[in-house]
C-alpha cells in the first residue's frame, strides 16, 4: 500500500488540521480524501472519511496516521517563527 499525504494549508490551524491523503493499493485507491486531525491533549483524534474507513487494514492504518503526524510537525515547523522555538527550548518554556 503506498500513500500521499500533504496538509492543506487554507483550512489547517494549530490543533485542527486537514490533510489530503491518496492511497493507491493495486484495485482500490482513493485520491485526494480529506482527513481531518485534531491534536488535543493528552490525544490525537483522527477523522477519516466513509471511504476510507472501509478499506484500511489496522497495520496501515497506523502506518498513515504516522506519515500524517509528520507532514503536520513539518507544517508548524514551518510556519512558527524560529527565533520563538529557540527561545522556548532555551527558557524551558511550552509551546
Amino acid at each position: 500500500m503506498t500513500f500521499s499525504v500533504s496538509v492543506i494549508k487554507e483550512k489547517s490551524t494549530d490543533p485542527e488540521f486537514t490533510l489530503s491523503v491518496s492511497i493507491y493499493d493495486g484495485p482500490v485507491s482513493v485520491t485526494n480524501a480529506a482527513v481531518k486531525v485534531f491534536r488535543v491533549p493528552p490525544k490525537v483524534k483522527i477523522q477519516y472519511p466513509e471511504i476510507m474507513q472501509s478499506i484500511l487494514p489496522r497495520i496501515d492504518q497506523k502506518k498513515l496516521e504516522l506519515e500524517m503526524l509528520n507532514k503536520i510537525v513539518e507544517y508548524i515547523m514551518q510556519t512558527t517563527d524560529k527565533n520563538e522555538i529557540k527561545y522556548n527550548i532555551l527558557h524551558g518554556k511550552k509551546t
